[in-house]
């Protein structure tokens, strides 16, 4: 009220109001949608690579996992996080609740919608894309990073006693795996020519790979 009476603020226009609003819900839109596709991203190529099936496996399976998280888009979700709660601070049904409350419902929303969109068919394209070599050579290195040594994806095109054949889907050829008492299997050894399942092995000097853990990949993991 004094800086009133002294005349030291000024009047603005409604139209000044009027673009604020309109940068600040067009930025909520902008850092919404990013953050949306990231996280989607980011489910989708764990998925894609078998990693988050191999948890299955026990403690080298988890490792697995955390081997093959991209940290490098979780920096970037984190990074958008803190500016979609900084923009969307402006609005009062988000300013009137505790900033741990409304970054938590944040977080939620954009890890339930992520895992919605990647079961979509929209990372699929890119990733034919990248194995075909027409995206550009960062875009090829995002969606067709190089599987690590131990962990395998693909279909089974053989079967044996105590053997099957792969064929990979992030490598050329067959692999040949042997399955011994020391084999994890948690959905069971029946396996059949066609289904697709996730491996983590070891390499015998034979070439054949020595299977620490099998698993068939469930039906939302399919292109």
């Amino acid at each position: 009220m004094n800086a009133i009476k002294k005349g030291e603020v000024r009047m603005r226009p409604r139209w000044h109001f009027a673009l604020l609003t309109t940068l600040t819900v067009s930025g909520v839109v902008i850092v919404g949608l990013t953050l949306l596709y990231a996280t989607s991203l980011a489910v989708f190529l764990l998925r894609d690579s078998g990693a988050l099936f191999a948890t299955d496996f026990g403690q080298r399976g988890w490792f697995e996992l955390l081997r093959m998280l991209p940290w490098f888009l979780f920096l970037f979700i984190l990074v958008f996080v803190v500016a979609l709660e900084v923009l969307v601070r402006r609005f009062a049904f988000v300013y009137k609740k505790p900033l741990l409350t409304s970054s938590l419902a944040i977080l939620t929303f954009i890890v339930v919608a992520g895992v919605f969109i990647s079961l979509t068919p929209l990372h699929r394209g890119f990733m034919f894309s990248a194995r075909h070599g027409q995206l550009p050579a960062p875009f090829e290195m995002l969606f067709a990073p190089p599987p690590p040594p131990d962990l395998y994806r693909g279909t089974i095109v053989d079967v044996g006693p105590s053997t099957f054949t792969l064929s990979d889907e992030g490598r050329v050829g067959t692999t040949t795996f042997v399955i011994t008492p020391r084999t994890r299997l948690p959905y069971g050894s029946n396996f059949k020519v066609g289904e697709r399942v996730v491996v983590i092995g070891d390499t015998n000097a034979s070439g054949t790979v020595r299977a620490f853990g099998v698993r068939e990949i469930d039906e939302y993991a399919s292109p």
